[in-house]
């Protein structure tokens, strides 16, 4: 009778672990499952955090600057730059919206500083390319490239009027 006892008592201690055993590994694998859900999340929230950024901090400053002869698309550092003139207190300022090496920069400065360097501008958010385009009186096309190679391009109207670029 001793020996079935013993023997009992070894099949139900290999079944606890065994359930142990199966136990831990379910919780590993719903965590595995659980950050790899949580990571595309992420992934899929910064991709549209850059997007809605890039497009949204560039109409709102055109919007927010929208006067006639304000607004255009001139040349800073080599390359295509948006211009926004502005007179405050009887000064005039000049903002540059730009790309330099790898981000959107933004620089605010009196329109007779002269030639400033770009690295002196003020880093919005990280890009690959921002390309200006004029089509026609008061549109503007905007093609931004992300730095995950994507393109957000745009158009976006000067609703004050004509402008010279």
């Amino acid at each position: 009778m001793k020996k079935k006892f013993e023997s009992r008592h070894t099949i139900d201690m290999l079944f606890v672990i065994a359930l142990l055993f199966l136990f831990a590994m379910g919780a590993l694998m719903l965590i595995a499952l659980g950050s790899s859900i949580y990571k595309r999340g992420v992934d899929t929230l910064s991709k549209n955090y850059d997007r809605r950024t890039a497009y949204a901090y560039i109409t709102e400053k055109l919007r927010q600057c929208d006067r006639a002869g304000n607004i255009s698309s001139s040349t800073f550092n080599k390359s295509g730059a948006l211009r926004i003139d502005t007179t405050i207190d009887s000064e005039n300022y000049v903002t540059y919206l730009y790309e330099y090496e790898g981000a959107l920069m933004e620089l605010f400065a009196r329109a007779d500083a002269g030639d400033l360097p770009p690295e002196s501008g003020q880093k919005i958010m990280n890009i690959d390319d921002m390309v200006l385009t004029p089509k026609g009186e008061n549109i503007l096309l905007i093609t931004i490239t992300l730095t995950d190679g994507e393109e957000l391009t745009f158009i976006t109207t000067r609703r004050s009027g004509a402008q010279e670029d």
